[in-house]
């Protein structure tokens, strides 16, 4: 997923099967939380000092991000939760969050998946290799059946490891995650921090789960750039081709996804053959083409398109008139920089 991501979690064989160790743990814990019935989430800031008070601005923007996190679950799950504050207690400093609607199931799994994802160390290399959008959304459409027959039959069962693996890849609660302990890292006071599940009596239910601060930063992006997006058999209607020599930008119409789009021709031979004229083009004409999406994460988690690049074209079409490319294309190469910018994790600490 992420060019530059997380400082190096897995740096040798006894650390790789600490961290398998915590993720079979955590999910684990994850199912035995389907036990439990909790709709509040107690948030609890350790302080060296014995202060109760922490720095207002860090305080706001960690919240913003953990409430960003609980409503993708919620948007995942297709769960219709509010979400309410209650006031804060001393212990350093505690705050609740409240979940209301109208399912005590769904605020109960809500907080469970959000219990669970919060202190859990992902194994990134996994997750970026193993991105698949086609997959995570059939995994999605599952589960919501699944929470469906759930409401009509308390004995229907979930697929648990689904929900672990759709959460613990999840790109938008990774990077808010990430901003969370960014900016708690700011806060230099702070020790640790839990997060512990409460039932509807207000009591404590399930195991607290407790982060120390020498491992907030192994939960932070070093860099929000993505792994590029490739669709080999990308079909482009030509609006505005470049007729002339330089690096200036084509125009068309990109017809999967209906989107005009601005795009660097990067197929040399093709190139050559259009600012040499010998390459015709009129109202209609298409490309096939593979085409590159370069990508990045936005501060809310949100997926960004940062630019596309045609890397080599197969097929001109002119209405029902096919002319295809030859198959050996000259592809300019990467320079060493940007390969080196590019490469997912030749520069992970």
């Amino acid at each position: 997923m992420f060019a530059l991501p997380y400082k190096k979690l897995v740096s040798s064989p006894q650390i790789s099967k600490t961290t398998t160790y915590i993720v079979e743990k955590q999910s684990q814990n994850m199912s035995a939380l389907f036990k439990e019935s909790a709709n509040r989430i107690e948030l609890h800031y350790f302080f060296s000092d014995n202060s109760h008070s922490m720095n207002a601005h860090i305080r706001n923007k960690c919240e913003g991000n953990l409430l960003g996190i609980l409503k993708e679950i919620s948007s995942v799950l297709n769960a219709r939760v509010q979400i309410e504050t209650e006031a804060l207690t001393e212990g350093g400093l505690k705050e609740r969050f409240v979940l209301l609607g109208k399912s005590d199931y769904l605020k109960s799994l809500v907080t469970s998946v959000f219990h669970y994802v919060l202190p859990l160390e992902v194994d990134i290399e996994k997750t970026v290799n193993e991105e698949n959008k086609e997959e995570t959304k059939q995994r999605i459409e599952n589960l919501r059946k699944e929470l469906r027959e759930q409401e009509r039959d308390s004995d229907a069962k979930l697929d648990k490891e689904n929900i672990a693996t759709l959460f613990r890849n999840n790109l938008k609660i990774i990077k808010l995650k990430s901003n969370f302990y960014r900016q708690l890292n700011g806060c230099e006071k702070v020790t640790k921090f839990s997060v512990q599940l409460v039932d509807a009596k207000g009591e404590y239910t399930g195991k607290v789960n407790t982060i120390n601060r020498k491992r907030f930063d192994t939960y932070m992006l070093i860099a929000d750039t993505l792994k590029p997006e490739l669709d080999e058999k990308a079909v482009i209607e030509i609006v505005s081709p470049v007729l002339k020599t330089g690096n200036y930008k084509w125009k068309g119409i990109y017809l999967q996804t209906g989107k005009i789009i601005n795009f660097s021709m990067k197929d040399i031979d093709f190139k050559n053959e259009v600012v040499s004229q010998s390459m015709a083009f009129k109202n209609g004409t298409r490309i096939e083409c593979s085409l590159e999406s370069t990508r990045k994460m936005t501060e809310l988690g949100e997926i960004s398109i940062t630019g596309y690049s045609v890397l080599v074209v197969s097929k001109k079409l002119d209405d029902q008139v096919v002319t295809e490319m030859p198959k050996v294309r000259t592809v300019p190469k990467k320079k060493e920089p940007e390969l080196k910018q590019l490469d997912l994790f030749g520069s992970l600490f």
